[in-house]
């Protein structure tokens, strides 16, 4: 009975940690969004690589997928209320963070399928691999959506910018909304690399190193050793 009573009490403890993480995750988000820590994409300049989603990856790599998503859910709700090109410009941030952290995930549960006990660099590898493959499919889905129904004249946009920038001209609006998503999707493969990579080999390992009194490892270095527990 009172070792129910701990383990419920540890599972509280927990539960608490990854929500007040998450939020804290997610404010830190919100504020590196409005300080405008952003760069341009060259090709297309309208599209920002942001550094807000390394705090979004971060909770997910530290405490799990329960706290990435509910840092990401919280980031999207305050844009959307004071974010700009709301409803849609938040949204649409949200398309792109959540597949990442989802593909992260499988790719994580793949690599112990693969092998039993998966090494860093082959479950941060098929992780990468396979959120880059969800955020290109949901953006580039969201993006044609926007692109034909929603804001035509973006499209109009990203043909001045592909002439200006690579020289690319068309006649044909298909073509030139086929190269806008192409470039889109490099884009956000870049993307995907700028948010996971700095998240686990500069933050993540430096947790490893000093340990939290409250987390006595983060997610991920159980995830890579634990032989039968469940993701």
């Amino acid at each position: 009975m009172v070792r129910r009573e701990n383990r419920a009490n540890q599972l509280i403890q927990r539960s608490v940690f990854e929500i007040v993480f998450a939020a804290l995750c997610a404010g830190l988000a919100i504020l590196l969004t409005f300080y405008k820590v952003v760069f341009a994409f060259p090709v297309l300049p309208y599209l920002k690589f942001e550094l807000a989603e390394i705090p979004v990856v971060m909770a997910f790599l530290i405490t799990g997928p329960f706290s990435g998503l509910l840092s990401s859910v919280i980031y999207w709700a305050i844009l959307t209320m004071v974010g700009e090109w709301t409803p849609i410009g938040p949204l649409m941030k949200f398309l792109a963070v959540a597949p990442t952290l989802l593909g992260l995930w499988a790719g994580f549960i793949l690599s112990r399928k693969v092998k039993k006990n998966p090494n860093v660099l082959l479950s941060m590898a098929l992780g990468i691999v396979l959120a880059t493959i969800a955020r290109v499919l949901v953006t580039s889905l969201m993006n044609l959506l926007v692109l034909l129904w929603l804001f035509p004249f973006f499209l109009d946009l990203a043909a001045n910018y592909l002439k200006a920038t690579v020289g690319f001209q068309a006649d044909s609006s298909y073509v030139v909304l086929l190269m806008t998503l192409v470039f889109t999707a490099v884009f956000n493969i870049l993307h995907s690399l700028l948010s996971i990579i700095p998240s686990y080999f500069l933050i993540v390992k430096a947790v490893i190193r000093v340990r939290s009194t409250n987390l006595k490892k983060p997610w991920f270095q159980q995830v890579l050793e634990a032989d039968s527990k469940r993701l």
